[in-house]
């Protein structure tokens, strides 16, 4: 009976989180710490990219379902067959392309520097000898390691925690996107940000390679965008947050 009761507790851990999931949802797996992508306000998951997961998957007659985790868990997740597909502000680079699959783009990044308003630290060239704060693995990471090699690079688990970091006083600057740029300075009042690059990758949802999904979503996508649904989004997080 024993043998028997432990030959089930391994075979379950072995399927792990591998079970598949009922056809009719898509899990998608995300980081609620990017306002206004994703992010939590009064217990509710919501954001840009939450509101585009669900549209695909109504476009798709399915339902979106999230699995919310630390960034740098997302892709590993998504390796190991845990869920459907990925969306949280997550850059299409080149070298993701090597082991993931990926939409079509959604939207496209450019990236600012995020600094307290009395250091006025608002070009590239002043980031020399300071200590620049950015998400790890990110585009963001990739851009400071190619373009600010004088600068101290200081890599965080998220942008929440290099925002606190910043007006704490521990770092001079926080490189991110420049919508998430903006959100942070209206929510804090003593915090300026100034455009720094464009990014060469855009935004988009990601899938195992080979996943069936990414034929699928990126039909929804087209259908998505051609209604004037993207653009609505758009308003909605980007354009009108914060007034």
């Amino acid at each position: 009976m024993k043998k028997a009761l432990l030959f089930l507790v391994f075979s379950l851990a072995l399927q792990g989180c591998k079970e598949e999931q009922p056809a009719q949802i898509i899990t998608f797996a995300t980081s609620a710490e990017y306002p206004p992508f994703e992010y939590h306000e009064n217990g509710e998951l919501m954001g840009f990219d939450i509101d585009l997961a669900r549209l695909i998957a109504k476009e798709l007659n399915k339902k979106a379902e999230f699995k919310d985790m630390q960034f740098s868990s997302i892709l590993l997740e998504l390796q190991d067959g845990c869920v459907d597909a990925a969306i949280s502000t997550i850059s299409a680079s080149d070298e993701r392309k090597k082991n993931f699959d990926f939409s079509d783009i959604y939207y496209n990044e450019s990236m600012s520097i995020v600094f307290r308003k009395d250091s006025e630290l608002n070009g590239k060239e002043k980031f020399r000898g300071k200590k620049i704060a950015c998400q790890l693995g990110t585009t963001m990471q990739i851009w400071l390691e190619g373009n600010a090699a004088s600068a101290e690079i200081v890599r965080m688990d998220n942008n929440n925690l290099a925002i606190e970091a910043l007006k704490s006083g521990h770092v001079d600057g926080v490189l991110i996107d420049s919508s998430q740029a903006s959100h942070f300075c209206k929510k804090n009042s003593d915090l300026g940000f100034s455009f720094i690059a464009i990014a060469h990758s855009g935004y988009a949802i990601a899938f195992k390679k080979g996943s069936k999904l990414t034929e699928e979503i990126n039909l929804a996508i087209k259908n998505l965008r051609e209604k004037g649904e993207l653009d609505k989004l758009e308003k909605k997080w980007i354009t009108n947050v914060g007034k």
